[in-house]
């Protein structure tokens, strides 16, 4: 337990205090933690009711959310710090600005709801089939918050809380996380255009994006692999190779990287398997 001077009260989930024994001031966020406060009043306030602490050294984050604690409604607030508290439990740490960002975007999306806006997420499969830990997080908030709030949210928004989530787990801007799920769609999308075929959502898509999505981490952490059959691959899988050499130069104008012609060869695998999945199911 904590002794806190309260000094400021934004509504029953977020208040300003002083801790008395370290005199160091912070926005303590829970669900109920402001309920029956007063202003001046010391009280001690237990571990378990604080979801979120931002000291007031990070004047910048604490900016932030203050001004959106004024801009979205307290239920609305309450039951986005349950969902980030439940995923960091579930995910492990994420980043401190979820609870901006995140707060941000779920309010942003129910007030579209409630205008009858239609929500449409082009990125579903393929956060479904990369992210789908954050995606099952997703659903658990699709409950969450048709049942504190009544209002039900479709897969395409379930979708981009997952996305969110992702950035927050890897420590990374939304912006970077969306970036890369569109490259790696718009990759499959040229697969698909060179070899003339439609790649079903089902495990051999979700293989390929899965090993586009490493190379495209490997190749962004700067480790290199070595293909030992890359000369038998450019003679015997001549197509595949072609595809994986557009793919190249899709990769490399994106993110401003070098990919090597050993890692040009892994995707020829990967493309070469996926032709004959589709052919032999044909």
């Amino acid at each position: 337990m904590h002794r806190y001077q309260i000094l400021k009260i934004y509504n029953n989930n977020a208040i300003l205090v002083l801790n008395k024994e370290t005199k160091q001031e912070a926005v303590l966020v829970g669900k109920g933690i402001g309920f029956g406060k007063k202003q001046g009043e010391t009280q001690e306030i237990a571990p378990e009711q604080v979801e979120k602490l931002f000291f007031t050294y990070d004047d910048k984050l604490k900016s932030e959310y203050l001004t959106l604690i004024g801009q979205i409604d307290e239920q609305v607030l309450a039951i986005c710090s349950e969902i980030i508290h439940m995923a960091a439990t579930i995910l492990g740490p994420l980043h401190q600005r979820v609870h901006i960002v995140l707060t941000d975007h779920i309010g942003f999306a129910l007030e579209r709801i409630k205008t009858g806006m239609e929500i449409h997420n082009p990125f579903l499969d393929e956060i479904k089939m990369l992210y789908p830990q954050e995606f099952e997080m997703g659903l658990t908030a699709q409950r969450m918050i048709q049942t504190a709030l009544g209002i039900e949210i479709v897969e395409d928004e379930v979708a981009f809380i997952a996305l969110h989530l992702s950035a927050a787990r890897q420590q990374k801007d939304v912006k970077e996380s969306v970036k890369i799920t569109r490259l790696i769609k718009e990759l499959v999308e040229i697969i698909e255009t060179m070899l003339g075929l439609t790649i079903p959502k089902d495990l051999t898509y979700s293989r390929l994006i899965q090993h586009l999505r490493g190379a495209i981490d490997r190749l962004s952490n700067g480790y290199q692999v070595e293909n030992p059959l890359l000369e038998t691959l450019k003679r015997d899988m001549k197509d595949s190779f072609e595809v994986a050499l557009k793919l190249k130069e899709k990769i490399e104008s994106s993110l401003d990287i070098v990919v090597p012609e050993d890692e040009v060869g892994f995707m020829a695998i990967h493309i070469n398997r996926v032709k004959r999945t589709i052919k032999k199911n044909d």
